[in-house]
C-alpha cells in the first residue's frame, strides 16, 4: 500500500494543479476582470490613505483635504453662488462626483443658486444615504437631486493600499479583510474569490437597503421642507443591448421609488435618442457607466424640462 501511495498522491495533485489552471483560464475569458464587482463597483489600489476605513460606510473619502471638505463635498466641483442660499444638493456616486451633469445644470438654472457636489465614486444607493446623513445634512440643502446607477444594486468595496504596501478590503458589510498582493495581481481565482465571497452581499439585500434607504431619504426630506428629486441613470448603450441584470435592476429601482411615492426620472431616453442620432453619450470608447459632456448637458436639459416643483422652490415659490 506504501508503494502505491506516493504515485497516487502525485496523480492527485496533478490532476488538482491541472483543474486549477482550467479554472484560471476558464474565468481569465468568461468572466474577465472587468466584470467582477470588486473591479467594477470603484475598487482600486489607492495610494496612500486618501479614503478612511469605517465599520457603517465599510470606508469614505478622507475629509478636510484637497478633495473633500468637512461636509463631504467636491469644492472643486462644486459651484458656489455669492448669496448663502439657496443651496442644491448633489448626491451620488461617480457619475455624480464627475461633474458632467452639476455643470449642466448650472448652466441652465439661476445663478444665484449654489450646486453643492456631494458625490462619492464606487458608493451604492445605501452608501450615498448614510453618508448624507453623516456629513452632508448639516448643509441644510433647500433641494437634494439623488443620482441612483443601474449598477448601484452591487456590492460596492474598496481596495486600499497601505503605505506599508499591505492591502485591505472594504465594504459597509464586513470589516478590513486583508488581501494577499501578489495572489490578487496574477490570479483571476483569487480575484473571483475576493469580488464575490469578502463582499458577502445578495441582491435581494442590496435591494432591501436600496429601498430602506430611499424610504430614510423621503421621510427626512419631507419632514425637514426638503426637495428631492430622484434621477436614475442608465447603461449607455441601447435598451436592447442590456443584460438582463442590468434590464431587472432598472425595473426595481423605479418600481420601489414609486412605491414610496418618490417621483424619478429615468435618464435611458437621453442616451437612447443620442445613440440613435449618432452621438456618443460615453466618456470613453468602451465606457457604457460614465457620461461625457455631451451626455451631462442633454441629461441636464431632461432634469430641468421635468422638475418645475423643484425649481420653484429654489425660487422660494412652494
Amino acid at each position: 500500500m506504501g508503494q502505491k501511495f506516493i504515485p497516487n498522491a502525485l496523480l492527485f495533485l496533478g490532476a488538482t494543479i491541472i483543474g486549477v489552471l482550467i479554472i484560471e483560464l476558464g474565468l481569465r475569458v468568461l468572466y474577465p476582470i472587468r466584470f467582477m464587482n470588486v473591479e467594477t463597483q470603484g475598487a482600486q489600489e489607492i495610494s496612500g490613505w486618501d479614503i478612511s476605513p469605517d465599520r457603517v460606510l465599510g470606508w469614505h473619502p478622507k475629509l478636510g483635504t484637497g478633495e473633500y471638505d468637512e461636509n463631504g463635498i467636491l469644492f472643486g466641483r462644486s459651484i458656489y453662488a455669492k448669496a448663502a442660499r439657496p443651496k442644491l444638493l448633489l448626491i451620488g456616486d461617480t457619475v455624480t462626483a464627475g461633474g458632467q451633469i452639476v455643470n449642466g445644470l448650472a448652466n441652465l438654472l439661476p445663478p444665484e443658486i449654489s450646486f453643492l457636489n456631494g458625490g462619492v465614486p464606487g458608493y451604492n444607493i445605501e452608501q450615498e444615504v448614510e453618508f448624507f446623513f453623516r456629513f452632508q445634512k448639516g448643509l441644510r440643502p433647500d433641494a437634494i437631486i439623488h443620482q441612483m446607477h443601474i449598477n448601484d444594486l452591487q456590492a460596492s468595496s474598496q481596495l486600499m493600499r497601505a503605505r506599508d504596501r499591505t492591502i485591505g478590503l472594504y465594504s459597509p458589510k464586513v470589516t478590513e479583510a486583508n488581501i494577499n498582493p501578489t495572489l490578487y495581481r496574477y490570479s483571476h481565482i483569487y480575484r473571483f474569490l475576493v469580488a464575490k465571497v469578502a463582499s458577502q452581499y445578495s441582491k435581494d439585500e442590496l435591494k432591501a437597503s436600496a429601498a430602506e434607504s430611499l424610504r430614510r431619504m423621503r421621510d427626512y426630506v419631507q419632514d425637514n421642507g426638503i426637495a428631492y428629486q430622484l434621477v436614475l441613470f442608465p447603461v449607455l448603450e441601447p435598451l436592447a443591448n442590456w443584460t438582463a441584470y442590468d434590464r431587472e435592476t432598472r425595473d426595481y429601482l423605479l418600481n420601489a421609488a414609486r412605491k414610496l411615492e418618490l417621483d424619478v426620472i429615468d435618464l435611458q431616453p437621453v442616451a437612447e435618442q443620442m445613440i440613435r442620432e449618432g452621438i456618443d453619450p460615453k466618456e470613453g470608447p468602451r465606457d457604457t457607466l460614465h457620461p461625457n459632456n455631451h451626455m451631462g448637458k442633454a441629461s441636464a436639459k431632461y432634469i430641468v424640462e421635468r422638475t418645475r416643483s423643484l425649481r420653484l422652490h429654489l425660487r422660494g415659490e412652494h
